[in-house]
Protein backbone atom coordinates (compact mmCIF):
# COMPACT_ATOMS: atom_id res chain seq x y z
CA UNK A 1 0.00 0.00 0.00
CA UNK A 2 1.01 3.73 -0.70
CA UNK A 3 1.85 5.79 2.27
CA UNK A 4 -0.57 8.14 1.33
CA UNK A 5 -3.50 5.88 1.40
CA UNK A 6 -2.62 4.57 4.62
CA UNK A 7 -2.32 7.88 6.18
CA UNK A 8 -5.89 8.57 4.56
CA UNK A 9 -7.73 5.37 5.79
CA UNK A 10 -5.79 6.43 9.38
CA UNK A 11 -7.37 9.71 8.98
CA UNK A 12 -10.94 8.64 8.21
CA UNK A 13 -11.02 6.21 10.60
CA UNK A 14 -9.91 8.45 13.91
CA UNK A 15 -12.66 10.67 12.17
CA UNK A 16 -15.28 8.47 12.48
CA UNK A 17 -13.99 7.42 16.12
CA UNK A 18 -14.70 10.77 17.19
CA UNK A 19 -18.19 10.76 15.25
CA UNK A 20 -18.38 7.90 17.06
CA UNK A 21 -17.40 9.27 20.70
CA UNK A 22 -19.51 12.38 20.60
CA UNK A 23 -22.56 10.05 19.85
CA UNK A 24 -21.66 8.21 22.85
CA UNK A 25 -21.37 11.17 24.71
CA UNK A 26 -24.27 12.52 23.60
CA UNK A 27 -22.26 15.99 21.92
CA UNK A 28 -24.09 16.96 19.53
CA UNK A 29 -21.72 20.59 19.42
CA UNK A 30 -18.78 18.36 19.59
CA UNK A 31 -20.00 16.03 16.60
CA UNK A 32 -20.80 19.29 14.64
CA UNK A 33 -17.17 20.63 14.96
CA UNK A 34 -15.41 17.53 14.00
CA UNK A 35 -17.62 17.04 11.08
CA UNK A 36 -16.99 20.54 9.79
CA UNK A 37 -12.87 20.08 10.87
CA UNK A 38 -13.25 16.53 8.65
CA UNK A 39 -15.88 17.96 5.71
CA UNK A 40 -12.97 20.80 5.43
CA UNK A 41 -10.09 18.24 5.81
CA UNK A 42 -11.81 16.75 3.13
CA UNK A 43 -11.98 19.41 1.09
CA UNK A 44 -8.78 20.30 1.27
CA UNK A 45 -7.50 16.98 0.44
CA UNK A 46 -9.36 17.14 -2.94
CA UNK A 47 -8.58 20.61 -4.06
CA UNK A 48 -5.01 20.46 -3.69
CA UNK A 49 -3.91 16.77 -3.49
CA UNK A 50 -6.27 15.59 -6.39
CA UNK A 51 -6.84 18.96 -8.25
CA UNK A 52 -10.37 19.00 -8.07
CA UNK A 53 -12.73 22.16 -8.59
CA UNK A 54 -14.79 22.48 -5.19
CA UNK A 55 -18.13 22.07 -7.12
CA UNK A 56 -17.45 19.63 -9.51
CA UNK A 57 -20.30 16.58 -9.14
CA UNK A 58 -17.87 14.22 -7.91
CA UNK A 59 -16.49 16.64 -4.87
CA UNK A 60 -19.84 17.19 -4.05
CA UNK A 61 -20.71 13.51 -3.90
CA UNK A 62 -17.39 12.52 -1.78
CA UNK A 63 -18.67 15.79 0.17
CA UNK A 64 -22.20 14.12 0.77
CA UNK A 65 -20.97 10.24 1.24
CA UNK A 66 -18.44 11.58 4.04
CA UNK A 67 -21.37 13.25 5.91
CA UNK A 68 -23.19 10.22 5.55
CA UNK A 69 -20.38 8.56 7.36
CA UNK A 70 -20.28 10.48 10.50
CA UNK A 71 -23.55 10.90 10.51
CA UNK A 72 -23.37 6.86 10.72
CA UNK A 73 -20.53 6.81 13.27
CA UNK A 74 -22.26 9.27 16.03
CA UNK A 75 -25.57 7.36 15.32
CA UNK A 76 -23.47 4.02 16.04
CA UNK A 77 -22.18 5.93 18.99
CA UNK A 78 -25.55 7.04 20.21
CA UNK A 79 -27.39 3.92 19.77
CA UNK A 80 -24.44 2.17 21.71
CA UNK A 81 -24.60 4.19 24.70
CA UNK A 82 -28.26 3.89 24.82
CA UNK A 83 -27.75 0.14 24.84
CA UNK A 84 -25.74 0.81 27.67
CA UNK A 85 -28.11 2.66 29.89
CA UNK A 86 -30.71 0.26 29.06
CA UNK A 87 -28.72 -2.81 30.44
CA UNK A 88 -27.03 -1.04 33.44
CA UNK A 89 -30.92 0.08 34.40
CA UNK A 90 -32.01 -3.13 33.82
CA UNK A 91 -29.73 -4.84 36.74
CA UNK A 92 -31.71 -6.13 39.77
CA UNK A 93 -29.21 -5.55 42.58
Amino acid sequence: MNITLILLVTTLLLWMAACAICGYRGRFVGFLGVLLAGLTLNMVWMVYGLQAHPLETNALIAQGAASLYAVCAFSIGWFAARIRRAWRDSRIL
